[in-house]
């Protein structure tokens, strides 16, 4: 008998490697670098319960997350998830060990689609080799180009080590390099994902720059855009003129501030503008369909880089349907919070926990109905408050919960939830506790601070 499932198990292995060795259009992902990240200031937590685990209360403040009880009756939807942890390295000089000289870190997003196994794994085996592109600085097939943490390690040695022999004052000691991921668009048929990528090397300022993977989320398959439509030519041929024409308009002198005709090729905006086809260089969000440039590609450093916008409206009849944003969304629904251990006797089905911080409290993010493209990111007030890091996203959420563990500051608030209801209206929301009675709640983000 033991031989038997022996045998019955090397099958299966072998099959599910086979399949394996079929996505990602052969690329081989070599074995992940084994590192000892240092904690950043936001760490989640790549955990995931299962869907069909409910909200139960925990028996006291801090106790462990319950386990899974049984199924519920209904389902939380076909909902696709993406949660966003992020690897963090300090490393000191190797003299005394006490100067700062790397900050290395990038982003993990991961694709939870229970509904569809095989498309979150062919997504999740490209976001990983990604990751380690930008770790190791070598191509496994995706033609990106990094550093990588070694080189950025042995060149900020090599300027501290400089530094110190010849003793020169104000140089700065610091490197760093951080790959952020944000994603653009989350639904049945679609995952973009903009990546940013920032490096300071010493000099006069750092150098940034922008990629983008896209998905088509039937196939788990990378879209690329000769995909999006039947006539990929005729569809080129609109595009170029589209952003001809955004430029010509100049709405509120964007592009005028931006574009020098010096830094454009021979053939001027037409050649500028469809060199911007390229693949690594577009993505879809809520409003249509964004290509954008590299630094210095039709400007100084100073334009930064520029972004040409496609709404909805003009790309319907020229690519495919079902790439266009969702518009048969029905459903009411709302997004309230409470503390974990309230819920008693619990029946909504828990999605994903993510954990923002180790020490904060446990609490319930909960759908009432339905809701759509949920985001929760970090954010920082000037005058106003501003998405900084995204830490969760949901494509839908319905009459289901999210286990969330942040600390609530006593001041101002410092994570945003959005979502947006069947009707297109967006709601900003801030995660706070009230000074009355001490519960949690979510605030309107168009809050302003006082004092």
């Amino acid at each position: 008998m033991k031989k038997t499932l022996s045998l019955l198990l090397a099958v299966l292995m072998a099959l599910s490697l086979c399949g394996c060795a079929e996505s990602l259009q052969q690329i081989e992902i070599p074995p992940f670098p084994e590192v000892t990240p240092t904690p950043g200031p936001i760490e989640t937590n790549t955990e995931t319960p299962s869907p069909t685990e409910k909200v139960q209360p925990a028996t006291e403040v801090g106790a462990d997350i319950p386990v899974a009880s049984p199924a519920p009756t209904e389902e939380p939807g076909n909902a696709i998830l993406v949660n966003i942890g992020r690897t963090s390295i300090n490393d000191y000089d190797p003299a005394e060990g006490q100067e700062l000289i790397l900050e290395f870190s990038y982003d993990m997003p991961r694709v939870i689609y229970e509904n569809d196994l095989i498309v979150a794994q062919e997504v999740n085996e490209v976001l990983a080799t990604i990751e380690e592109t930008f770790y190791t600085g070598q191509d496994y097939g995706l033609k990106q180009e990094f550093i990588g943490y070694h080189a950025m390690l042995e060149s900020a040695e090599d300027n501290f080590t400089y530094a110190r022999d010849y003793q020169v004052e104000g140089m700065p000691l610091e490197f760093s390099d951080a790959l952020s991921a944000k994603v653009q668009r989350l639904d049945e048929n679609m995952l973009s994902i903009l990546y940013s990528d920032s490096s300071y090397t010493g000099g006069a300022h750092g150098s940034y720059g922008q990629f983008t993977y896209s998905f088509d989320m039937t196939t788990g398959q990378i879209l690329t855009l000769d995909r999006l439509s039947g006539d990929y030519d005729a569809l080129a041929d609109f595009l170029v003129q589209t952003m001809l024409d955004l430029a010509e308009q100049d709405a509120d002198g964007y592009y005028s501030d931006r574009i020098v005709e010096d830094f454009l090729p021979a053939g001027g905006r037409e050649e500028a503008f469809r060199n911007l086809l390229r693949e690594g260089s577009w993505y879809f969000d809520r409003e249509g369909l964004v290509f954008f440039s590299n630094l210095y590609e039709l400007g100084p450093y100073a334009a930064g880089i520029v972004e040409f916008r496609i709404p909805y409206d003009m790309l319907s009849g020229k690519i495919e349907p079902r790439f266009l944003y969702p518009a048969d969304r029905t459903g009411k629904g709302r997004l309230t919070v409470d503390e974990l251990s309230n819920q008693e006797g619990g029946e909504l089905p828990i999605v994903d926990k993510l954990v923002v911080s180790e020490d904060g409290q446990q609490l319930c993010l909960m759908a009432e109905g339905e809701v759509y493209d949920v985001r929760i990111s970090s954010v920082y007030y000037v005058d106003q408050f501003y998405e900084d890091t995204q830490l969760w996203c949901a494509s839908s959420l319905k009459n289901c919960a999210l286990q969330l563990q942040a600390v609530v500051p006593e001041g101002l608030p410092n994570l945003l939830i959005t979502y947006y209801t069947a009707d297109g209206e967006r709601h900003g929301k801030l995660l706070s506790q009230s000074g009355a009675d001490g519960s949690f709640m979510l605030v309107d983000d168009n809050i302003e601070a006082v004092g």
